[in-house]
């Protein structure tokens, strides 16, 4: 097939980096000297590649990609979100601390920046820094049912009961069918001593199951 022009040569270029992805480091490289892309054009290159390698499950190629751009811009709050995002997935809890402090320092607006964060904390056990984050999420984010969920784990964990049911009460205001939620107010109350409103929410949490057909 006959390439007409420079747009197209950057096109086919670009399909030919995106499929040949064992070959990045090469193929970009040389993608970049054949037809000149500028640092922008580059970066947008890469975090195709990165998003694709996602949606085939690739977290650790995703990752190494996402590192290529920080390093050219160690400010670029997207890519150090994504990649804190396969740190948290692919269990990098100490890297995804370090990459999500880094983006609340750049934007201090992303609701589910903190949650990451404070996620990522709470699986270090670092639970008051877990809870600030938490915090954080649902003060950006008023209806944040998942930070809810874990700022009520987490005040379980001190035996702080009627905190976590108040928690866990939000979470479900928000999202009716969190079945962890109902499961965690069954044993709260049950910590309580409270067993009809334990058996009440845990009979919820039975009924969400079998709607979903046990899955």
């Amino acid at each position: 097939m006959e390439v007409k022009n420079t747009s197209d040569l950057k096109y086919y270029g670009k399909a030919f980096a995106i499929n040949f992805k064992k070959f990045l480091d090469r193929t970009v490289d040389k993608y970049n000297s054949l037809f000149t892309l500028t640092p922008e054009e580059s970066k947008e290159v890469l975090l195709e590649i990165s998003k694709e390698m996602e949606e085939k499950g690739d977290h650790k190629g995703a990752g190494e990609v996402y590192k290529k751009v920080v390093v050219s811009e160690p400010n670029n709050v997207n890519a150090l979100f994504k990649l804190a995002k396969v740190y948290n997935d692919t269990g990098q809890f100490k890297e995804a601390v370090e990459a999500l402090k880094k983006v609340v320092v750049l934007d201090n607006s992303i609701a589910q920046a903190f949650y990451l964060l404070g996620s990522a904390h709470f699986s270090l056990d670092e639970n008051k820094e877990a809870m600030e984050a938490f915090k954080k999420a649902v003060e950006l984010n008023p209806g944040y049912a998942e930070a809810y969920y874990k700022i009520g784990l987490i005040f379980d964990a001190r035996s702080e009961h009627d905190q976590a049911i108040e928690a866990y009460l939000k979470t479900i205001s928000f999202s009716p069918d969190f079945l962890k939620a109902y499961q965690s107010l069954g044993f709260a109350y049950e910590s309580k001593g409270m067993r009809d409103e334990a058996v009440k929410y845990f009979k919820k949490a039975i009924d969400i199951e079998e709607r979903r057909g046990g899955k």
